[in-house]
């Protein structure tokens, strides 16, 4: 956490970072900030636009693409933030904010995700074919998506169609995936879908399915148990996956980072 801290208090606007309130254009507002809740568990209001983009997996959330994009993340945090008038104490408040607790490990091993697998496989698979058929496409959010040579947004260029997105958006809403589809560069090949998230661009809490035709560990039968060793033991490394198979490719996932 030190470090995450002192990386934040080095910041300040340069022209390499992102704009605080990027302008949005065209179809691009279908989410649009006005329609944004902020959660409580935030220390204070922020701009519901700034939350937009700021939020674990959001369009600033860098480090998702690979934990080797961590310090840029960061630094985009800090600058934005900036940017935005906030001081160092709110930033270091909303830093804090985000560290992930034993509550939120806890809330992470939901019995609803295991048992919405069967009845929804299908469905689940009709989305891993659509992603990887859109395999330039390594997010695909119901706000944004991420192209694998472009993660700048807005942007023109979504990487497909409006109605090829609407579909996407149609899906996640029925399987209840909070946030979509992402593909990190720390698992290469697997797709992962996430159901539900909490916290910003430094840190947070996530779980959901992944499929994967690499076999993926640790995988665990008491993911909190063992997620809450894997951050211990690898306290360095900033983040911790863990993984539960539910059959041949499909996993459920676990993962915190700080």
């Amino acid at each position: 956490m030190q470090a995450v801290l002192a990386v934040i208090l080095l910041c300040s606007p340069v022209a390499l970072c992102q704009d605080a309130v990027p302008a949005s254009s065209g179809s691009q507002t279908t989410n649009s900030a006005a329609s944004v809740t902020l959660p409580t568990w935030l220390p204070f209001p922020i701009s519901p636009r700034l939350y937009q983009y700021w939020r674990k997996y959001g369009p600033w959330d860098t480090k998702q693409q690979g934990f080797k994009y961590r310090e840029y993340t960061l630094f985009n945090f800090g600058a934005t933030g900036s940017s935005a008038g906030l001081d160092e104490n709110a930033m270091l408040a909303l830093v804090r904010a985000t560290k992930p607790n034993p509550a939120d490990l806890r809330s992470l091993d939901r019995t609803e995700l295991q048992s919405r697998f069967a009845p929804n496989a299908d469905a689940l698979d009709e989305l891993r074919i659509m992603a990887e058929h859109d395999s330039h496409l390594i997010r695909i959010a119901a706000d944004f998506t991420d192209l694998d040579n472009n993660s700048a947004w807005p942007r023109e260029d979504i990487g497909i169609s409006e109605t090829r997105w609407t579909e996407y958006r149609s899906i996640f809403q029925k399987l209840s995936l909070q946030e979509g589809m992402v593909r990190t560069e720390d698992f290469p090949g697997a797709i992962f879908f996430v159901a539900t998230a909490k916290g910003l661009c430094t840190g947070g809490s996530s779980a959901g399915y992944v499929y994967s035709t690499k076999k993926l560990s640790p995988t665990s039968n008491s993911p909190t148990e063992t997620l809450n060793k894997e951050a211990h033991n690898n306290s360095s490394r900033y983040y911790a996956y863990v993984f539960k198979q539910l059959k041949p490719n499909w996993y459920l996932f676990y993962e915190i980072d700080w």
